[in-house]
């Protein structure tokens, strides 16, 4: 069974960054992440031991549907804290969602 999940939400304030921390209740595993179209996303996985997405550059073209913007996960991922940074324009409304299983 799988899960979208909405971990962020935010307008990019303070030179255009934010950082985030999210806890999972249910699912467990992350299977992908997408975000808003122009940023860059940095996530930390906390199971022990951290495995990071670091900068990855989600493309300024918003015409490109959220599905062609996934980062899909060779193998899920067991955690349940996620911590964050996203990086983009000052004032852009932005979105960060994870894929989950059971």
């Amino acid at each position: 069974m799988y899960s979208l999940r909405k971990i962020y939400q935010g307008k990019l304030q303070n030179q255009g960054s934010d950082s985030f921390r999210f806890t999972i209740k249910d699912f467990k595993k992350v299977s992908a992440a997408f975000c808003s179209g122009g940023v860059n996303l940095s996530l930390a996985f906390d199971n022990g031991k951290k495995v990071m997405l670091h900068s990855f550059e989600f493309g300024k073209n918003t015409d490109c549907p959220p599905n062609k913007r996934l980062l899909k996960l060779s193998e899920p991922i067991e955690m349940e804290i996620i911590s964050g940074v996203v990086n983009g324009t000052v004032g852009t409304e932005t979105s960060v969602y994870l894929i989950l299983e059971k």
